[in-house]
């Protein structure tokens, strides 16, 4: 609202407020209190408050900062809009909402300017329609948008006032309009029109303009008026109502309004002032002359029970003063002005006071303008609140007030400026006045609760506590003094005074304090509440007394009514502040009262179970026991439950059982002893009864899942020693249906037969040998036969069941065994053996005890173990062979079967040899073809330079070269035999030496050894012809003249690189010997010329054995047939163990994890 364009007055110019002192007190604070002071408690001298924050002023006048570009004749305001009349002849039309959109409107006449002076502006409640009026009797019309006023050519009068009937338009109006307006002007004439925005410039605005009524007598101007319709309450016609006034007097005008529906041009007032055209209106004359008159009404926003408003005020501006009143809405009877009165105007000084120039109202004051000062003066006790000076500039002249309807702004303006009357929390002290005229309603409804405001409530309590203790209402008077600042002793002590017809007022008073207090105040909730227990216990024995001294004479039965009501008050009271309550001082009370079932009811409250529990147990009341247990089942308090089971479960086995299985959060270990009670209770009442232990354990173990060994064997052992049960437990499995057993262990067995078995251990939880021993005492031998098979105790097992005559069960646990033998538990030799002796047992039982030959027979059809010769030596000497004749003859059936089995395998063997015969001599047969340029994958020198091998995937390798290759990465075990095999061919090969050494050339030296060499002729070799799983031998058909040769010599050469006694004894103690010492044994040259010395070169040579890829089978003849085979296995077991996979294919994987820099390697290529 313009505030940046307002220029504050300053603060420290004068003021008047009114209003008591602000003050506050509450809390227990202590006071100067006497006998005179005990029954009036109006007074707030008594207490102490504390002194409030100075407050911003209701009221604050600032000038707006825009500047007229001519002198102000005019203003009028509604919904954020200004309109400014100017002397000039022109308008400005300012927007709240768009403080920089300021429009000008100029009047559309042909009159020169100084011939027209504006008079009056006048805006509808939207802020869209306007009236011009001047003092010459032209009048315009602007709608909002346009930027020219439109003159109305009909109208020859000065409007001295308007009443809007809304603007509410028509859903099929093409053009907005006013609807009917109600003109008053200054020749005492009432007119009635309608306006329309058109934009037609033929057509006139005023769709009519119609002379309603002329005051009679003296011509005197319309300064005022109000027009209202509504429904007359019979809710059948149309109603309306007007108010005018001028300088002196004040109309009123009551009638029929027309019911337009159809007609648009239909007069809505006409028949309102039919009846006065013959009849002279009421009117009221106020004496006085004045000059300024002025009409203005405050409608108060709508209450939320209300849709519109229900009345107006009303002030009107007299010589004498304010005429003031209310206007219901409708008018409920002909006078429309209620409570009228007069309000004299304030003065200024010694003399008679001043005239104002204008007035506007707000809710609760009248603003009043005076030539030098503004003023307000409050409308509830017409005591000046406010005033201040004009901060007028030199030869600057005050004009008018006025106030915006819809946004409860107010305005003042001059003839060159405009200000703004700024109001603030203008209810503030309305509290007050209320206070002193008593009307304590109102005065709440006024009065703060805010935080530096609470005294303001508070002193309006204490006034209406007084009021009603001085009336008798105590109860209410409780309640008020509850929310007042007088002090608490002050009132509970001028209850206390009244003796029994206070006492339910203290109650309240006590009651509302407590509700009142804060949580934060712990040990005064804490004496309010316990004091308040002590007046109900008190109360309700108080009547016990009456009823039992009037039972006899009176009916008590609205006393006992009464009590019930208290004793339910008290009980709603433990429940809503058992946290405020010390419970030691509350049981005191209680107890002290002799009242058992409140003593009760507090302690469930307060969920003190144990006393409940205690008390019930006392009592032997073990149902209600059980219930206390029960209904805690959200929040539980175990302990009680371990504490009172024992009781509980002696007297009540069933519902305890209940109330625990309810209760999952129980600890199984700690109700032992309960659970002993139960047992012991048992064995003494009843042998046929239920007993509930084992069915909660049986819930512990089966549902919750409980492994504790303790629970599993206290099962056990209720189970084995219970004398019976009423009927099986519905355990997860049942028993073997070939089981027979007698009624009391069908529990325990199937116990035994589906407990949870320990994950880790494979056994269940209970103890195996306690349990076994337990039935032992007890006699319960099917349960020690299933106990033994638990333990894996098979021999015990059968031997027990048999001894009790369980034949079946003995069958099972031998096929039980049986699967437990196949699960490889043991060797099977030694599963066999177990198996077969327990097939044994059985049919030593079968035979020998019952005799039953059938019986034996069909054991050797239900297990394959045991054959008929296994069990005839239990037959005795003298027996019928007829019984198991079929048998025998059966068994040796079998048995010539089994001999024609073995010979039809035999003879597959026999072929098979044959078979692999053929495919080794046709080994022989298979060749490679290679090539002179051929190299060795290792060397690179000439492959046929020398011994060499050839595998399946075309690698060639020199025989020392493969050798050298292969030793690093043979395991330990086969180095050593390698190692084992080259000295054996050291020592057959130096027991031929001197034939080989006459025969050989002398060696080269190394350097034309690694010298390549080209051969004169592809050599003829003899390999396989199909790649196979092993490497390809070839024989070295080199020429042994050939300076590269290896094979000059092998005898000479193995002795001077090999001592064969030493290697010998390396091989042989060389077990814990490195592996790098293994390799270091085997020497690839010398090797390889040992494979080769039996090889026949060039056709084969005197003294070099058999010919090794060459011809095959050719014998030499200086040596014996059995060295040279002996020779020749070596050489094989030494060629398997070379050449047995590609070292380049291979040892490719299994060089995988080795470093790919070795140890003590120094490579530096990577270096700058």
């Amino acid at each position: 609202m313009f505030d940046e364009y307002i220029e504050h007055t300053s603060e420290s110019q004068s003021r008047t407020q009114y209003g008591l002192p602000n003050v506050q007190y509450e809390g227990f604070e202590t006071t100067s209190y006497d006998e005179s002071d005990r029954l009036s408690l109006r007074s707030p001298s008594s207490a102490v408050f504390p002194i409030e924050p100075a407050l911003p002023p209701i009221f604050e006048l600032g000038r707006v900062q825009y500047t007229l570009p001519s002198s102000l004749a005019s203003m009028d305001v509604s919904s954020n809009i200004i309109m400014l009349a100017l002397a000039n002849n022109s308008l400005r039309q300012l927007n709240l909402r768009q403080p920089d959109a300021i429009a000008t409107i100029a009047l559309s006449t042909k009159k020169p300017a100084a011939e027209l002076s504006i008079y009056k502006v006048f805006l509808d409640p939207t802020g869209k329609h306007t009236i011009i009026t001047t003092e010459q009797g032209d009048n315009f019309y602007s709608y909002e948008g346009w930027t020219k006023a439109r003159q109305l050519a009909k109208w020859r009068m000065v409007i001295e006032s308007v009443s809007w009937s809304g603007t509410r338009q028509s859903a099929t109006a093409k053009t907005p309009s006013t609807r009917e307006i109600i003109l008053g002007a200054r020749n005492g004439t009432v007119y009635e029109t309608v306006l329309d925005a058109h934009d037609d410039f033929f057509k006139s605005q005023d769709r009519y303009l119609y002379a309603l009524f002329t005051l009679p007598g003296k011509q005197q101007p319309v300064t005022g008026i109000m027009a209202e319709t509504f429904i007359a309450p019979d809710n059948k016609t149309r109603r309306a109502a007007i108010l005018l006034t001028t300088p002196t007097r004040i109309y009123q005008f009551t009638g029929a309004a027309a019911d337009k529906k159809g007609d648009d041009n239909a007069k809505m007032f006409e028949p309102l002032f039919e009846p006065y055209r013959s009849t002279a209106p009421t009117f009221i004359e106020i004496p006085g002359s004045s000059t300024y008159s002025e009409l203005h009404f405050y409608t108060p926003p709508p209450t939320l029970k209300d849709a519109v408003a229900s009345s107006k005020q009303l002030a009107w501006l007299t010589g004498s003063g304010i005429y003031r009143g209310t206007i219901p809405l409708p008018p409920t009877s002909e006078t429309l002005v209620d409570s009228p009165s007069l309000t004299p105007y304030p003065s200024s000084g010694s003399g008679p006071p001043d005239i104002p120039l204008s007035i506007c109202l707000t809710e609760f004051h009248f603003i009043l303008l005076f030539r030098d000062r503004l003023c307000a003066i409050s409308n509830l006790d017409e005591q000046l609140v406010w005033e201040e000076p004009l901060p007028l500039k030199p030869k600057e002249r005050a004009i008018a007030l006025c106030a915006d309807p819809n946004s409860n702004t107010y305005w003042l303006y001059t003839d060159a400026s405009l200000f703004e009357l700024v109001v603030k929390d203008e209810d503030r002290n309305v509290w007050d006045v209320y206070l002193k005229r008593d009307a304590h309603g109102l005065a709440l409804k006024y009065a703060k609760a805010g935080h530096h405001t609470a005294s303001q409530r508070a002193q309006v309590y204490s006034a209406l506590g007084q009021t009603q203790f001085d009336q008798g209402n105590y109860v209410s008077a409780a309640q008020s003094f509850a929310q007042s600042s007088t002090p608490f002793e002050q009132a509970a002590l001028a209850f206390s005074d009244l003796g029994d017809q206070g006492r339910d007022g203290l109650r309240t008073f006590l009651h509302s304090r407590l509700e009142k207090c804060s949580t934060k105040d712990v040990i005064q909730r804490m004496l309010l509440a316990t004091w308040l227990v002590e007046f109900y216990l008190s109360k309700i024995n108080t009547l016990d007394d009456i009823i039992a001294s009037e039972r006899a004479s009176h009916d008590v039965d609205n006393l006992k009514t009464e009590q019930a009501i208290l004793e339910d008050d008290l009980r709603s009271f433990f429940e809503t502040y058992k946290a405020s309550l010390d419970k030691k001082t509350v049981y005191d009370l209680i107890v002290s009262h002799g009242r058992n079932d409140i003593f009760l009811h507090f302690a469930n409250v307060v969920g003190d179970y144990d006393k409940v529990l205690e008390h019930h147990i006392m009592d032997e009341e073990w149902l209600k026991a059980i219930d206390i247990l029960n209904r805690q089942a959200r929040s539980p308090n175990l302990e009680i439950y371990y504490r009172f089971s024992p009781a509980l479960m002696r007297n009540m086995p069933k519902e305890t059982v209940d109330a625990w299985l309810r209760q999952p959060a129980l600890d199984p270990l700690r109700l032992v002893p309960a659970i002993l009670q139960n047992q012991q209770r048992s064995v003494i009442d009843s042998p046929l009864s239920t007993n509930h232990a084992i069915r909660y354990l049986q819930n512990v173990i089966f549902t919750q899942h409980s492994t504790a060994p303790t629970i599993h064997n206290l099962f056990l052992t209720l189970l084995i020693t219970s004398p019976s049960v009423s009927k099986p437990l519905p355990l997860a499995a049942p028993l073997s249906k070939d089981t027979s057993v007698q009624e009391r262990d069908l529990p325990l067995l199937r116990f035994l037969s589906t407990s949870p078995i320990n994950p880790l251990t494979s056994k269940p939880y209970y103890d195996l040998d306690y349990a076994l021993r337990l039935c032992k005492q007890n006699s319960r031998m099917q349960a020690c036969v299933h106990i033994y098979a638990q333990m894996a105790m098979w021999d015990e097992c059968v031997e027990l069941a048999l001894q009790i005559g369980e034949l079946e069960l003995a069958k099972v646990n031998c096929e039980r065994a049986t699967e437990d033998s196949g699960m490889g538990t043991g060797t099977a030799s030694s599963d066999d053996d177990l198996r077969k002796r327990l097939w044994l047992k059985v049919a030593r039982y079968v035979v020998q005890d019952k005799q039953d030959i059938k019986t034996a027979m069909q054991l050797l059809d239900h297990t394959p173990v045991i054959k008929i010769e296994d069990i005839l030596p239990f037959f005795p000497d003298f027996v019928v062979i007829d019984d198991f004749k079929d048998e025998i003859c059966t068994a040796l059936e079998g048995y010539s079967a089994h001999i024609e089995s073995l010979k039809a395998e035999m003879d597959e063997a026999t072929r098979s040899a044959e078979s692999i015969k053929a495919d080794i001599k046709n080994l022989q047969n298979r060749f490679v073809t290679l090539e002179a340029t051929d190299k060795c994958a290792i060397c690179a020198n000439i492959l046929l330079t020398r011994q060499f091998y050839v595998f399946p995937c075309q690698h060639c390798f020199h025989a020392d070269c493969l050798i050298g290759q292969v030793k690093e990465y043979l395991p330990a075990p086969s180095l050593r035999r390698l190692i084992t095999l080259q000295n054996s061919l050291v020592r057959m090969q130096s027991a031929g030496a001197p034939q080989s050494a006459v025969a050989a050339p002398i060696p080269p030296a190394q350097g034309d050894r690694d010298r390549p060499q080209q051969p004169s002729t592809p050599p003829s070799v003899t390999p396989r012809t199909a790649p196979q799983t092993q490497r390809t031998l070839l024989s070295s058909t080199f020429n042994p003249l050939d300076p590269a040769g290896l094979l000059i010599n092998p005898a000479v050469r193995l002795a001077n690189s090999l001592n064969p006694m030493a290697l010998q004894r390396n091989i042989l103690g060389g077990a814990g010997a490195g592996l790098d010492k293994l390799k270091d044994l085997v020497v690839p040259d010398a090797l390889a010329s040992a494979i080769g010395a039996g090889t026949d070169m060039m056709g084969g040579l005197p003294g070099m054995g058999m010919l090794w890829g060459g011809s095959g089978g050719k014998k030499r003849s200086g040596k014996g047939e059995g060295d040279t085979e002996k020779a020749e296995k070596i050489r094989e077991e030494v060629d398997e163990l070379l050449a047995a996979s590609c070292p380049l294919c291979e040892g490719v994987v299994v060089g995988l994890d080795k470093p790919f820099v070795r140890e003590g390697e120094k490579d530096r290529s990577w270096q700058l």
